[in-house]
This record gives C-alpha cells, structure tokens and sequence, in this order.
C-alpha cells in the first residue's frame, strides 16, 4: 500500500472512531461540561505531559546502554521532537524521526537504536495489556469477560518471560524460527522473518538481569505519571466517578484506541478510548466527551510546546524534520 492509501486509510478511521464517539451528542450539555471545568487542575494534565516525555527519554537512555553510553540532553530533543511529529504529521513519522534524530547526532549505529525502539514500544504493548486486563476487573463486566481479564494479565506475565527467554535463548529461536519457515508460504515467511530478526536484536540491550527489572522499573513509573495526567483530567472536569479505578480504565482502554492506526494527533481515537472508558462508569457522554476535548487539547499543546523548544534547541526546522522521514522511508 503506497504512502498517500495510507494516509487515507488512517484519516477514514479516524473519522470514523470520531463519529461513534460523537454520535447523539448533545453539544449544549458538552458546552455546559466545559464551562464547569475546574481549570486549576488543567496544569497538571500539562506539565505532568511533559513529565512523560522526560521519562521516556530516561527509560530510553537505559535501553541504549549496549550500544554505549549517550547523554540525556540528546535523548530529550529526540524524543520531544519525535512526539511532536507524531501529532502533527501522518503515519506515526515521529516513530522513526525520533531514532533517526538521533543517530545522527551521537553517531550510533542506526539499526541498534531503532531495535531499542522496537522493545520499548514491546514493554509498553505488555503493559497496556496488563492495565487492560486489571481494569477488566475493576468494572462491572459478565463473567467471561472477566475471565478474558485475568487471562490477559497472565498473557502479560508470559510475555515477559518470553523476552527474557529471547534474550537468552537466541540461538534455540533461530533455529525453531528455521524449522516453522520452511513450511509457510513466502509472503507470510519473509515478514514474520524480519519481526524475528527485528525482535531478536531489539533483546539484546538486556545485557543482564538487572537490564530487565530496571526497564520494567521505568515502564511502570512511565505509566504511572501517564495515569497521573488522567485523573488530573478526571479532576478537571469533577466527573463523578471512583477515581483510582476509572483512571485505570481510561489509561488502559486510551492507549488501546490510540494505537491503531489513526490521523496525526490521534483524532478521532482519542475520543473514542475516552467515552468508551468513561461509558463504564454510567458518565454521560457529554461530560466524557468534553474531559476528552480538555485533555487531548493539553496534551496536545504540551507535546507540541516541548517539540518546538528542541526544535529551536537543535537548531532545525518543521521541513528538515518531514525529510528526515522522507530519507527512512524503508524504516518507516
């Protein structure tokens, strides 16, 4: 599929998330909901954004310590600026700007740091995982579904002992992989080959144990201060809900919607994963879709804010940045 189908794609489901989410809207009660906001708690939402992005530039630096030792300034810019990208141009290009931004500017090897990119999105796909399966516990669901939540937090755990079997096992996996690709197709074989090889490489920044609990360390704080951003949110908008478990849900069911494939700035799904969240917790979906306007739009301007300070920091420009990504198409 070439570059402009899939920009189109992402653009029809994100309207399309963004037409369930609105559906039988009534815009006066949206309004009202607005208007109540308790604007005192819409810094937090901001600088506890910001927060995150610092984090993720930490979390990074540890994941790049088989490669060698890069300060933190560095990863910061790269991370900020990536981000950004992420919001404001299509097909997720922030995800290969960052790491490529990068690269140049510390001179590592290219494919290492886009396979530390490959295992931090990895960590943070197992605890998405695991956030929805606890949240599928915290709500009123039918038994099945419950179980379906408890069967997923043990997907989690086995997941990650999986990576920290890859790390160890390496060649064993070659060799089953070998013996399973003989007998798929080709077009089937030669993509699942390189997320094999991809994913192999991207395991070897787990030098050691330790590697594996401190990344774990840092992912659970990353998503603690992303949890933090929803229930200032939730106080934002003084929604009458249990906040411990409803800030649970809306982080884990938010960061389900914005990972499919979707236009820059996650519009539409962003709206979606919150009223879906919320729906829950009896909210009405008025106020749910106003506390989603509140909080994708200072996230919005806080990604972006810190964007364009390391874009002014690194001395580049919104147009180098797009043929930084025109440049790694295959990458990409």
């Amino acid at each position: 599929m070439n570059r402009k189908a899939r920009i189109l794609l992402t653009v029809v489901l994100s309207a399309c998330f963004l037409f369930i989410a609105i559906r039988g809207t009534e815009w006066s009660r949206v309004s009202d909901a607005l208007a109540r906001t308790a604007w005192i708690f819409v810094p937090g939402v901001f600088l506890a954004t910001i927060w995150t992005l610092l984090i993720r530039a930490q979390r990074w630096q540890v994941l790049l310590r088989a490669l060698g030792s890069v300060e933190l300034p560095p990863l910061v810019h790269a991370t900020n600026i990536g981000f950004m990208a992420n919001m404001i141009l299509p097909l997720r290009a922030g995800e290969v700007i960052r790491p490529v931004l990068l690269a140049r500017k510390t001179h590592l090897p290219l494919g290492g740091v886009m396979a530390s990119i490959v295992l931090e999105r990895i960590l943070d796909l197992l605890t998405v995982i695991a956030l929805f399966g606890a949240a599928v516990l915290l709500v009123p669901v039918s038994a099945p579904v419950r179980k379906m939540g408890w069967a997923l937090l043990l997907v989690a755990a086995v997941l990650c002992l999986a990576i920290g079997a890859a790390r160890w096992q390496e060649e064993r996996i070659i060799r089953f992989w070998r013996f399973v690709a003989q007998y798929l197709p080709a077009p089937l074989a030669h993509p699942l080959g390189g997320f094999v090889t991809g994913f192999l490489q991207a395991v070897k920044v787990l030098d050691r144990v330790w590697s594996f609990f401190l990344l774990g360390a840092w992912t659970l704080y990353l998503w603690a201060i992303i949890a933090l951003v929803n229930a200032f949110g939730i106080l934002a908008l003084n929604l009458a809900v249990p906040l411990g478990s409803a800030v649970l849900v809306v982080t884990a069911l938010v960061a389900l919607a914005v990972s499919a494939p979707s236009a820059p700035g996650y519009v539409g799904a962003f709206q979606f994963g919150c009223t879906l969240a919320l729906g829950f917790f009896q909210v009405e979906q008025s106020e749910a879709l106003a506390f989603s306007v509140v909080l994708h739009a200072t996230q919005f301007l806080a990604t972006v804010a810190a964007g364009v300070f390391s874009l002014v920091n690194e001395g580049l420009s919104l147009r180098q940045i797009e043929e930084v990504r025109e440049s790694h198409v295959t990458a990409a």
